[in-house]
């Protein structure tokens, strides 16, 4: 008597267990959802290298299980700084991002319980500001270019709607400048 209560109980938490795994996965389906993170970035041009913050947004659509397309929304909050010396004179160069914008398609996959992996492939626009002073003199430079933007991450679900994550992107790459970075990210599915 006790082997068919235990097999029962077993049995109905196994079954219980299988409808809120169909659940979950069918809730991501056909859902539009958001992020909001902080991204440490790199800016790394011609071997000076600067390390500003990004405040980044990002809002997306599941088609289904597998695949996404997502609008990003970046804008720098923190400016950052470093010396390098040119024909033996110190230059303090100061760079931050004005921000960037970008859309992506977004590959995914669910691994084990409530953990997804994906990538992101798609065009970022970005906008930088750089400042070079050395002792009585400075010059500011705006500029904004485009390039393919391409990165790596994973999401954990604390609920059947929000979600926690990590990601690296590599927002910009042309010539010898590059940007990219890692964010933290916090999500809700609507």
């Amino acid at each position: 008597m006790k082997l068919i209560a235990i097999a029962a109980a077993t049995s109905a938490m196994l079954l219980a267990g299988g409808a809120q795994a169909q659940m979950a996965r069918s809730a991501t389906t056909g859902t539009a959802y958001g992020e909001l993170g902080y991204a440490q970035l790199k800016i790394n041009d011609t071997g000076t290298s600067v390390k500003p913050g990004l405040l980044r947004g990002i809002v997306g659509y599941n088609f289904n299980d597998f695949l996404a397309v997502e609008g990003m929304l970046g804008f720098g909050v923190r400016k950052d700084s470093t010396t390098t010396t040119v024909g033996g004179v110190p230059v303090n160069v100061e760079g931050d991002v004005r921000h960037i914008v970008g859309v992506y398609v977004k590959p995914k996959v669910t691994v084990g319980d409530g953990f997804e992996l994906f990538g992101r492939l798609g065009y970022a626009d970005t906008r930088l500001r750089a400042t070079a002073s050395v002792p009585g003199a400075s010059a500011t430079d705006t500029s904004s270019d485009g390039s393919f933007s391409y990165g790596i991450g994973g999401n954990f679900n604390v609920s059947p709607r929000a979600y926690v994550g990590v990601d690296y992107m590599r927002y910009y790459k042309k010539d010898d400048t590059k940007i990219d970075g890692v964010s933290f990210n916090v999500g809700y599915r609507f």
